[in-house]
């Protein structure tokens, strides 16, 4: 048995002694398995010390993991795309969002249903559920918080990223599938409508849960499951299907980030709202300030401004010429101005 400072308690360890209250009310008895929700009320009751079965043995749960995970891999996908330097970032704006993002990923990592679905997704698929999921989580958050939307709908917007594909869990064998057979087509199309479903069962906020069902709509009415199209489409789904679809494109199907922004550019107004599309390619920056790359050319450099220009076209200072030799001369490469230059690789 030791005594513990609760500063020193972590979640999966074994109460060895029950905690009573003053009035005689067992708050916790003897033998139960410490949770993180167990240890804040602690916290706020101002208990200092108690007794642990044994400190070296951490019986800790999958919600209780997942719990410190979700925050951990959030604000890992969160400071890459939006780092603290504000040169970083493509606006002040972005800065700020960011920021705000942090704290509410903490207040969603609360939410014991969420978890359950999180831990779901990373057991299924960790690559093509839950990294995409937490991706287009952070990508969401972004874009909302850019658009000026109140921190409620930004808070939607983050969970709905995070949930967006719960339906898949009910199908997971049509993951992997390049080529589905019509009934496998058939039943891929309804996930939507499954993942609404789990999420009304559990309580989920109907707003998340329209997130959910309505991520494959389409602005030209050609997207499923129901057909709806431009303004019928809630605006945080309509954010979560842009940023979702980009997710998809550089986590797992090897595209680009700049062919997959050409993508999203071309199906504006058709199947993405165009003021969304705008709020993504001019607040998301998709090669981040500072990393190598590869441009059409061959040509080897830095990306060293990614404010001046708006879209995927930043500032590239060159370092090594086509063949990969070090070049002595000052060469700068705008994109904003050589359009026919692009991005071709990041080293």
């Amino acid at each position: 048995m030791s005594e513990l400072f609760i500063s020193e308690v972590k979640p999966g360890m074994r109460l060895e002694q029950a905690i009573v209250m003053p009035d005689g009310k067992t708050l916790l008895s003897s033998g139960t398995i410490l949770s993180i929700k167990n240890i804040e009320k602690l916290h706020e009751l101002n208990i200092k010390l108690i007794n642990i079965a044994d400190r070296y043995t951490h019986l800790i749960t999958p919600i209780d993991k997942m719990q410190t995970q979700l925050v951990e891999d959030f604000t890992r996908m969160l400071r890459q795309i939006a780092p603290n330097s504000p040169e970083a970032n493509k606006s002040d704006e972005v800065v700020k969002v960011a920021n705000m993002l942090e704290k509410i990923i903490l207040k969603i990592a609360k939410n014991e249903t969420v978890l359950e679905f999180m831990v779901e997704l990373r057991i299924i698929d960790k690559v093509k559920l839950y990294d995409h999921s937490v991706h287009t989580a952070v990508l969401a958050g972004l874009v909302a918080g850019s658009m000026g939307l109140d921190m409620e709908n930004i808070l939607c917007a983050v969970t709905g990223g995070l949930l967006h594909n719960i339906g898949v869990a009910e199908m997971p064998t049509l993951l992997n599938i390049k080529e589905m057979t019509p009934p496998q087509q058939t039943l891929w199309r309804e996930h939507p409508t499954y993942g609404y479903y789990f999420a009304i069962q559990k309580n989920i906020s109907r707003t998340i849960a329209n997130c959910i069902q309505y991520h494959h709509e389409r602005y030209d009415g050609t997207g499923y499951p129901k057909g709806i199209k431009g303004e019928e489409i809630p605006l945080l789904a309509r954010i979560i299907s842009i940023c979702a679809k980009y997710s998809a494109a550089i986590t797992y199907e090897n595209i680009s980030p700049y062919m997959a922004v050409e993508e999203i550019y071309g199906a504006s107004g058709i199947y993405y709202d165009p003021e969304v599309v705008k709020a993504f390619v001019n607040n998301i920056p998709i090669y981040p300030l500072g990393v190598m790359v590869r441009l059409s050319t061959k040509e080897v450099g830095i990306v060293s401004n990614i404010r001046k220009n708006k879209g995927p076209r930043p500032i590239i200072k060159v370092y090594y010429n086509r063949v990969n030799r070090p070049i002595t001369e000052d060469k700068i490469i705008d994109l904003g101005v050589e359009r026919t230059i692009f991005i071709e690789e990041i080293l």
